[in-house]
């Protein structure tokens, strides 16, 4: 009999905090069993500004999702967001042990180690530290260097680092709300995991996770992601254009956006009209549905841009086959894609949770594949302490270690 190993996925945003449960059996199929959901009062731009409201929120979600699973949440992984996060690309050498020169486990464990020996600014963490490939006495290309026989071992790693503070305040909330933390992730490493496939990863893809307070970018080439930027700009930048050309509430400006608008005004009839409600008065004034669309377009526009410029940083446009993928709650905006079309001038898909069975519908949408992608990135470490992902837990599970130990010592 397989015998089942729970994952859960705690997405901390800035609109909202999503938790799913997941079961995977020993063949690695992944069952979502639960999901939950709530309101984020506390949090902004994906960091954590108001502690008691924040462990609300996820206390919140985290019921929601145990009622529907009918088990309960011992531990989570936990998403980090905010434009704090940063990445670069190291390089680690190292020569190997062995008397008979065979590449075992702990000499991978010790080249990342000093691939992860970097200059690190005091008040800032190193999260992640994400092989990417090996070279073995010159052999470039190799993706796992384990039982080859060498001299000379090296790898090319990429570093993602954070704000110390941040990721101490987002540990002490997920402890406060009574649950132990598995692993930090990244936000947008974290929606790669929930919608790309292996396919894309290796040909080259830019994933672009629009959330409501920023905007995560993520360039990935041969398997593994080799550039990560956060934009502070997201949904909520579009709502609060609305709401200031239109003169309406912030509430009437978030539904008009996902109810009618759209990111091509050309696209939209000219007699099309739309009712709103202006601030402080009762009757509703009929406003073209194009003007909505002209308010919308640039804005969305410009994240595109941002998004593209961080492709020409990376030294990778025009080199990613397999395009660009937008996923994230701000993806669900009709015609979002097209707008990525226009500045990317490549193929663009919306990306969508993949990969889970069970009640995956409950988490179907763009704005759940953060909190999948835990889920998958949990499964993923849980079970492997040999074969190609026998190096990951070492480079991941360490990476806030010293947060939990400081912590435990003075909470």
């Amino acid at each position: 009999m397989s015998r089942r190993k729970r994952s859960v996925g705690l997405d901390l945003g800035t609109s909202k905090v999503a938790v799913v449960i997941g079961e995977s059996d020993d063949y690695g199929a992944i069952n979502v069993i639960g999901v939950g959901e709530a309101p984020a009062e506390g949090l902004r731009r994906g960091v954590v500004v108001n502690i008691d409201k924040t462990v609300q929120a996820i206390q919140n979600a985290a019921v929601a999702a145990e009622r529907m699973a009918g088990v309960r949440i011992e531990s989570v992984l936990c998403s980090l967001a905010g434009p704090h996060i940063t990445s670069q690309n190291s390089r680690g050498v190292i020569a190997v042990s062995r008397p008979d020169r065979e590449i075992g486990g702990d000499d991978v464990h010790r080249v990342v180690e000093a691939a992860r020996a970097v200059s690190v600014p005091s008040d800032r963490q190193v999260i992640h530290v994400l092989p990417r490939t090996f070279t073995v006495d010159g052999q470039e290309g190799v993706k796992d260097a384990v039982g080859m026989t060498g001299q000379r071992l090296e790898v090319e790693t990429n570093i993602v680092t954070g704000a110390q503070t941040s990721v101490q305040n987002v540990i002490k909330c997920v402890h406060q709300a009574g649950f132990d933390v598995e692993d930090v992730v990244a936000h947008g490493l974290a929606a790669g995991e929930g919608v790309l496939s292996e396919n894309e990863m290796d040909l080259g893809v830019c994933l672009i996770d629009i959330g409501a307070g920023t905007t995560d970018v993520v360039i990935y080439n041969q398997g593994s992601p080799l550039h990560i930027a956060v934009l502070p700009l997201g949904g909520n930048h579009v709502t609060n254009d609305i709401a200031i050309g239109l003169r309406t509430t912030l509430t009437d400006a978030e539904a008009l956006k996902l109810n009618y608008g759209h990111t091509l005004a050309e696209v939209i009839s000219p007699e099309e009209r739309i009712e709103v409600r202006q601030v402080g008065g009762d009757r509703l004034q009929p406003t073209p549905r194009r003007y909505l669309a002209e308010i919308i377009g640039p804005r969305v526009r410009e994240i595109f841009s941002m998004a593209r410029e961080e492709v020409k940083r990376s030294g990778y446009d025009g080199l990613l086959p397999a395009g660009v993928v937008v996923t994230g709650g701000g993806a669900r905006l009709m015609g979002t894609t097209d707008a990525a079309q226009a500045v990317f001038d490549s193929g663009v898909r919306l990306g969508l949770p993949c990969g889970v069975g069970g009640l995956a519908d409950r988490a179907a949408g763009p704005s759940y594949s953060v909190a999948v992608g835990l889920v998958k990135w949990g499964t993923r470490l849980q079970p492997h302490t040999n074969g190609k992902n026998h190096h990951e837990p070492v480079a991941l599970g360490s990476a806030y270690s010293k947060t939990v130990r400081w912590l435990r010592d003075f909470f």
